[in-house]
């Protein structure tokens, strides 16, 4: 595939976004969930390619290291607040009984969350850049 300018790149982009956005709303309006989930892995997908072909360079190496900044205390912040909001769910099971639920689902996805976390990071400390 030929390489395509930054401005070729941007104009797709906002075009796919616009004709995205009109789809779903449309199906979705109508009541269908499934169309606009295939058309979105489409977009998706041709986005993907059309990023590959561009012909500049679209992040530097500052940009990779403040979002991994950034998801980094995403990532600790939401995980404290969904085990305190877990926590404090849980403990109020007698008064509020549905509550235990949401609580459990909160402390076991925060869980999932750390395991996740620590193999990815396992993983990628691992591997030679």
């Amino acid at each position: 595939m030929k390489k395509i300018k930054y401005k070729q790149y941007r104009l797709y982009k906002i075009l796919i976004v616009i004709l995205l956005a009109s789809i779903a709303s449309i199906f979705v309006a109508l009541g269908n969930f499934v169309i606009p989930l295939i058309v979105f892995f489409f977009a998706a997908l041709l986005m993907f390619f059309l990023k590959k072909n561009v012909d500049a360079k679209l992040t530097d190496e500052r940009m990779n290291i403040i979002g991994g900044k950034a998801s980094r205390m995403v990532m600790t912040i939401s995980a404290i607040l969904m085990a305190i909001a877990g926590i404090i769910l849980v403990s109020l099971r007698n008064t509020y009984p549905q509550g235990l639920i949401i609580g459990n689902v909160l402390i076991y996805t925060e869980c999932g969350m750390m395991l996740f976390y620590s193999i990815l990071f396992k993983y990628y400390s691992s591997r030679k850049i």
